[in-house]
């Protein structure tokens, strides 16, 4: 898909701007926010793995008690609440992408990681021209264009330094474990064609291919395949309940945006996702990361 769009974009026809942000929305409300709405079911399933005690009300208290932790820390310092967006989702698209690696150690921490921020590096300062009116809104006082500027300056050396970080971290991980040379090679050819797909296509389309068509793909079909494991959940039941969050969320988002006007403009309304977004990775990445410990624990590599 990523490969398509690429095509039509540089040798067909440019895909405007318009039908980029049609094609982002549509995306988000049919898989984005769909790959979330199987929390509920993904830590029922975390439980019955840790033989534990499992309650909805435990659960939604938990999930909802972050989700408000982390609107609190964007609404009184979005500066903080955007770098800590930016470490959550580094780490989630590099467990997701890198879920056969072991990563319990230092340096399969770090590794996870450098790949997020890689990825995350491409899609946003090689755009930054499309970047920096987002962050602007942001920054509706002024208090960080000193810092937007500066990331506008020094943007590919800030990617620079991403991918040398990369580099120096899966060198040193694979040195110090012994890898199936199949493996290596599938996951460098994965890489490089994500990476070449990002770095060409525009901002949102970039982020939409990676975001929607291969990360959420990506996260239900291991989502599914988890819950499918004991034969405790059906897909219907599975389909049912993706189905109803689902609902729930984006009515919710929907509400909120026309309470707060986020829908004047394409912008604003990106923004707004954008916040979405960051809000529910906090408690949504916990969950996540307990599943990927025992989808990882059989089949790790290295």
């Amino acid at each position: 898909m990523g490969l398509l769009l690429l095509i039509i974009h540089q040798y067909i026809q440019a895909i405007s701007t318009q039908s980029q942000f049609i094609f982002f929305l549509v995306g988000i409300v049919l898989l984005g926010v769909p790959h979330g709405a199987a929390d509920l079911l993904v830590a029922s399933q975390n439980a019955v793995d840790g033989k534990k005690i499992f309650s909805n009300l435990h659960f939604f208290s938990n999930y909802l008690g972050r989700l408000v932790l982390f609107a609190a820390v964007l609404w009184f310092s979005p500066f903080i609440g955007i770098l800590l967006f930016v470490f959550f989702a580094a780490y989630h698209f590099g467990e997701t992408d890198l879920h056969q690696f072991k990563t319990n150690t230092l340096s399969g921490k770090i590794l996870l990681l450098t790949y997020g921020f890689v990825i995350l590096s491409v899609i946003l300062l090689n755009h930054f021209e499309e970047v920096k009116p987002l962050f602007q809104l942001f920054d509706a006082s002024g208090k960080y264009g000193a810092f937007i500027d500066f990331l506008g300056q020094n943007r590919y050396h800030i990617l620079l330094f991403c991918g040398l970080s990369f580099v120096i971290s899966i060198s040193f991980y694979f040195a110090k474990n012994c890898l199936i040379q199949y493996n290596q090679g599938l996951f460098l050819v994965q890489f490089v064609f994500i990476l070449f797909v990002l770095f060409n296509l525009p901002m949102l389309l970039g982020f939409t291919f990676y975001f929607i068509v291969w990360h959420s793909i990506l996260s239900l079909s291991y989502i599914v395949g988890y819950l499918r494991k004991d034969g405790l959940f059906t897909i219907a039941l599975i389909a049912q309940q993706i189905g109803l969050y689902s609902i729930l969320a984006i009515v919710g988002v929907v509400i909120f945006g026309l309470a707060g006007f986020m829908f004047v403009n394409n912008n604003s309304m990106i923004v707004y996702v954008f916040l979405g977004l960051a809000v529910l990775t906090a408690p949504h990445m916990q969950i996540m990361h307990n599943m990927y410990n025992v989808i990882r624990s059989p089949h790790a590599i290295g």
